[in-house]
């Protein structure tokens, strides 16, 4: 690639929603992209920081469809760039900055200087053509997670490829995790515990190092989700630092699996595209149901409304499935980039509304009897975020950095909240405050009623004389609440943090220490539950 990589993408905004698959792909690729959203008219100056950023990447991306030559703005921006390519010809620089023509729809009239530019045609030819295309020129491979190190679906070799079954065959193929947690049913009453101390672990809970086992509490009945089998345990029944096992079934999944949910006396379990429904007591198979073919597999955990299962698939597809027999609903596509990054949006739902994000922008609110829309609003960043929806407002974080409040009967705003980074966190809405942490390596509580900030507690060590957060990383879980406490973890160093519900203070941090990776935490019976890449799942007081 010419030059420092950055790209500069400009734009007719006009087109702003059709260049959402651009935008998504470029941050599943890791690249550093400036996309502006203010409008320029005619007549107006580049502003200081649009001239800032064009002189700083080296690369124009230039989004070509009919609206391009009514855009007044595009011609001030490539004349810039193309003004600083001859400047560096005259100084004898060479080919630092590159011009790249996307031609997104056949309408659009070539300039005299594409034939000097590197020129993509993505009007004829399929998506996943020039998407290659484009990647080559941008010397980047396959679409990869946002995140460095480990991401919440990572490929982890695990052996030759074997049948989805409940059986007793060894675990085989590459295994794609989401710790996405949804705990339900009835909390006992167990005593307080000491903060950050540890009450009881498993060991050996997951089988693999580096790929922790995913929780999920009923009651006083844990259930852990491996790569090999899914097991219960009692933990109100605690013998010598370990919860009374009650069952265990083997599975034996090819490529993917994500957090179980239970309901009741059920227990579902997504393993690669086959929704499985267990008797919660026994682990017997009540019923399954496969995805199509040409699905990926499971996305989400199982999400139960009345008597209906939802679940969000990696094509970008929503289902749902009827809870007594597993028989399906209806369908329909969400998300059609849903596969390029490693962490997607999941449902929510209140009444007779469905609520989702997508790496489109928007936020949907679809009819949960047949899933036509009934509303979406677009937002300036794509939606990972899995939104809380709580006495009637619908609370989610975007890419463009604003946490969201919106009316679920119309999606109007509410109020929004600016952090100073992406909201990929999914907020957790517990007694009036909307509690949700930023990629800038902060965690929010704001007022649910009017999006008033109470306090932000820095994710990592904060230097008070630079203002820079050390040893942190940016949040993608739902804070846990548990008691007085808030639990987080960063997904770059992987440290559980707990900190009080009041003042945001820090009650105590959890890194582990052979350096292996931590899974979200989840707070159930007044313990933080959290799996570990040194294979044991540990329970601490909060």
């Amino acid at each position: 690639m010419a030059g420092n990589g950055r790209v500069f993408i400009s734009h007719s905004h006009d087109d702003n929603a059709r260049c959402a698959p651009l935008l998504a792909a470029m941050e599943a690729w890791g690249v550093d992209y400036f996309f502006d959203t203010q409008g320029l008219g005619a007549g107006q100056q580049l502003n200081e920081t649009i001239q800032r950023e064009i002189a700083t990447r080296d690369v124009f991306l230039r989004v070509c469809t009919a609206a391009t030559q009514r855009s007044f703005w595009m011609s001030l921006e490539v004349s810039a760039f193309r003004g600083l390519q001859a400047e560096d010809q005259r100084r004898g620089r060479g080919s630092q900055r590159l011009l790249i023509n996307l031609i997104l729809d056949g309408d659009y009239t070539r300039e005299p200087f594409d034939n000097a530019t590197l020129f993509i045609d993505a009007a004829s030819r399929p998506r996943p053509v020039w998407m290659a295309e484009l990647g080559r020129a941008l010397n980047v491979s396959a679409p990869r997670a946002q995140r460095p190190k480990v991401s919440r679906r990572e490929v982890v070799a695990y052996g030759a490829a074997a049948a989805v079954t409940l059986s007793s065959t060894a675990a085989a193929g590459a295994l794609f995790l989401d710790y996405r947690s949804h705990t339900q049913g009835p909390v006992a009453q167990l005593p307080k515990y000491l903060p950050g101390k540890p009450v009881w672990t498993i060991p050996n809970a997951s089988p693999k190092k580096d790929i922790p086992t995913l929780p999920v509490v009923g009651g006083n009945t844990l259930y852990l989700l491996s790569v090999a089998d899914v097991t219960a345990y009692d933990i109100g029944h605690v013998t010598n630092g370990t919860p009374k096992k009650l069952w265990s079934q083997t599975i034996t999944p090819k490529q993917t699996i994500v957090s179980p949910a239970v309901y009741g006396s059920v227990l579902y379990l997504g393993i690669d595209s086959t929704l499985y429904a267990l008797n919660a007591h026994n682990g017997t198979k009540i019923w399954t149901v496969d995805l199509p073919a040409d699905d990926n597999g499971i996305d989400s955990g199982a999400l139960l409304v009345n008597g209906v299962i939802y679940i969000f698939s990696q094509t970008g597809r929503l289902y749902t499935f009827r809870a007594k027999d597993g028989s399906q609903v209806w369908n329909d596509v969400v998300d059609a980039t849903a596969y390029l990054l490693d962490h997607a949006s999941g449902p929510a739902v209140d009444g007779d509304s469905v609520f989702i994000g997508s790496l489109d922008h928007n936020i949907y609110a679809l009819n949960a009897k047949d899933g036509s829309q009934r509303w979406k609003v677009l937002t300036r960043g794509p939606v990972i975020s899995t939104p809380a929806v709580v006495n009637g407002t619908v609370y989610i974080g975007s890419g463009d950095n604003y946490v969201y409040a919106l009316n679920t009967k119309d999606g109007s705003v509410r109020w929004k909240y600016l952090t100073g980074e992406a909201v990929n966190s999914s907020p957790a809405v517990v007694d009036g405050v909307v509690y949700v942490a930023s990629d800038d390596h902060y965690l929010y509580t704001l007022d649910a009623e009017t999006g008033k900030p109470y306090w932000r507690a820095p994710i990592g060590d904060l230097d008070a004389s630079t203002g820079i957060i050390e040893k942190g990383g940016p949040v993608t879980c739902q804070p846990a609440i548990a008691g007085d406490a808030v639990c987080v973890m960063d997904d770059l160093n992987f440290v559980v943090r707990s900190y009080s519900r009041s003042d945001g203070e820090s009650r105590w941090t959890y890194a582990s220490k052979s350096g292996y990776e931590n899974a979200d935490p989840l707070a159930a019976n007044g313990l933080i539950l959290f799996g570990s890449g040194d294979q044991t799942l540990y329970a601490f007081g909060a």
